[in-house]
């Protein structure tokens, strides 16, 4: 692949599309890329960059003076990853891993900011088993696509993260971002999907990680979840239904064992916000996390029911 084509690579990935015109595999050519960017190459990576950030509001200071050239291997590994999508191709994913295994990872928010403006066209492609690896490899090395993509279960480098969340408009795009990895809720019931299940639970995860690391995220948490509660929330104030938790819980005992199993994966993404549930008066200043959700919520995972009974007993009281 020359560097034209690469060039028509990233010229569709600033239009939302995946769509590699060929494989790259020779060393010349990725030394090269690295080497002696061209400049029409170079001006593509900051319009990728671009196109991210303004999707994000005030985060214009943000914006790097450079970008690092080998944002130009991650693109490469991307295009190599979706050409194979249904093209099976045994060299090219042994060089596009070693590839990978080779990419410095991101240390600053330069080459994190750089990373994911390509990296965040990753779920467009399907990755086919065996190139898992690469997919998983590449977002090892970006620590906030790793946050953006919490389904891919990827070890990252936790300390870049949490600087990356300290900006405002980070925090923001991500809250916005998890809250559409929600299933919609629908009438008739049906089996949730796999992707989804384990998106929601590793977000899960990637949130008690944050609050185990330090409690001053505890706002931050509570904010999604306030922002979580609030727009699912249905029907009338006096009366409000979260239609979605309930089929959650209905998925829960159904008969279907993959059914059950996905309801619980889809339901750990809320396991954080139990672990806050002990401190009722933190969750005070959150007026949008309504105390019915909660009770919803640890209705349906055990662990906090008699707390929650207890808690919302005191708010009626109040």
């Amino acid at each position: 692949m020359s560097t034209r084509s690469l060039a028509f690579f990233l010229h569709h990935l600033l239009a939302g599309e995946l769509a590699p015109i060929g494989p790259v595999s020779d060393r010349t050519t990725l030394n090269r890329l690295i080497e002696q960017p061209a400049p029409q190459i170079q001006a593509l990576l900051g319009a990728q960059m671009d196109a991210l950030l303004a999707r994000w509001p005030g985060s214009g200071y943000l914006r790097p003076q450079a970008i690092p050239s080998a944002t130009l291997w991650v693109a490469v590994a991307l295009n190599n990853l979706a050409w194979a999508a249904d093209r099976p191709d045994p060299r090219l994913l042994t060089v596009t891993l070693r590839l990978a295994q080779a990419l410095p990872p991101a240390v600053d928010l330069a080459a994190a900011l750089a990373y994911h403006s390509v990296l965040q066209h990753l779920p467009r492609s399907t990755t086919p088993a065996d190139w898992r690896p690469v997919a998983r490899q590449l977002v090892a090395c970006s620590p906030l696509t790793a946050l953006w993509l919490p389904e891919l279960n990827t070890p990252f480098a936790w300390d870049l993260a949490r600087d990356l969340l300290h900006h405002p408009p980070v925090q923001v795009a991500l809250r916005n971002h998890w809250l559409t990895l929600l299933p919609a809720a629908v009438a008739a019931p049906r089996i949730l999907p796999m992707a989804c299940a384990e998106a929601n639970r590793e977000l899960g995860r990637v949130l008690t990680a944050l609050l185990d690391r330090d409690n001053g995220w505890h706002p931050f948490v509570l904010a999604f979840y306030e922002a979580d509660c609030a727009m699912q929330r249905r029907g009338c104030p006096e009366r409000p239904e979260w239609p979605l938790i309930t089929q959650l819980g209905a998925a829960r005992i159904s008969t279907d064992p993959l059914q059950r199993r996905r309801a619980e994966h889809l339901l750990s993404r809320y396991r954080p916000l139990l672990s806050l549930m002990h401190n009722p008066a933190g969750l005070s200043p959150y007026v949008h996390l309504d105390v019915r959700f909660l009770t919803l919520i640890a209705d349906l995972l055990p662990a906090k029911r008699l707390e929650m009974r207890r808690v919302s007993r005191e708010e009626g009281k109040g």
